[in-house]
């Protein structure tokens, strides 16, 4: 290829210094919007520590009610179908969208929801450290690290810990938020909750104490974040947006059920 006529360098250098102004600039833009951007909500004013001091000391490794435990995972590893292996394995993706079937939307349509993806993953990031520090108080094994006879159906769970399970407390905490969105459909969701809860059991990585103690940490967690003052202007766009979207009224039914008490 010729080189470019003498007369044309000076140009096509000040287009690339243009090119470069531009990029920097955008990039300036882009990064004081990120900077500028509105901070998650906080609803929880106790700390991680004491949400981590309300459980009870799970079941010794040694104990028979381990033991039980240990053998009712067996027992639904023994019987579990490729099916079963295969929704467990989807329900192993931390989003609300794996809700959608219990609201009777498409998760492609659900997807579409922002408003609601961010309050989700906003109630998400606010319960995980509360989650992760009671995992650090009691420092429990994984049931297959405990019965070699347990084949885990799905990866990258080895070396973390087992109590109170993570992925409950998540689920239940969707269905705990969706509910108070939706109460139209409290049995679907908490049905749902329940399943996608239990999956971890199906899949051989969670005992069911953990799973028990995933719900009445969502409970409280929940109980929590829907009474922050802050919570009800929080949540009031993904409410709305979820509502427009599954042909309901704005308003919620006076019939509105409360979130159950911890333990119950």
């Amino acid at each position: 290829m010729n080189d470019p006529a003498p007369a044309s360098r000076p140009a096509r250098r000040a287009t690339r210094i243009a090119a470069y102004t531009f990029a920097a600039l955008a990039a300036g833009v882009a990064i004081h919007a990120w900077l500028q951007r509105d901070p998650a909500p906080q609803f929880i004013t106790e700390s991680p520590e004491s949400f981590a001091a309300l459980f009870e000391a799970p079941p010794a490794p040694d104990s028979a009610t381990t033991r039980h435990e240990l053998d009712e995972l067996l027992q639904l590893q023994a019987s579990r179908t490729p099916a079963e292996v295969a929704a467990a394995r989807a329900d192993r993706k931390t989003e609300v969208t794996r809700f959608a079937d219990a609201l009777g939307l498409a998760p492609e349509k659900m997807a579409e929801l922002k408003a609601l993806q961010r309050f989700a993953e906003a109630i998400e990031d606010e319960i995980r450290p509360f989650v992760r520090a009671a995992k650090e108080r009691f420092r429990r094994l994984r049931p297959y690290e405990i019965e070699p006879g347990l084949q885990p159906c799905i990866d990258h769970v080895r070396g973390d810990l087992s109590y109170p399970s993570g992925h409950a407390t998540y689920g239940y905490a969707m269905a705990f938020m969706l509910i108070d969105m939706v109460p139209e459909r409290t049995a679907q969701l908490r049905a749902r909750a329940s399943q996608f809860a239990r999956q971890r059991m199906v899949c051989g990585v969670h005992f069911p104490s953990d799973i028990n103690a995933g719900l009445d940490g969502a409970r409280w967690l929940m109980q929590r974040i829907q009474r922050a003052p802050n919570y009800r202007a929080e949540s009031e766009a993904a409410r709305r947006e979820l509502r427009a979207a599954m042909g309901l009224n704005a308003e919620l039914p006076a019939t509105a059920p409360a979130l159950p008490a911890a333990g119950s």
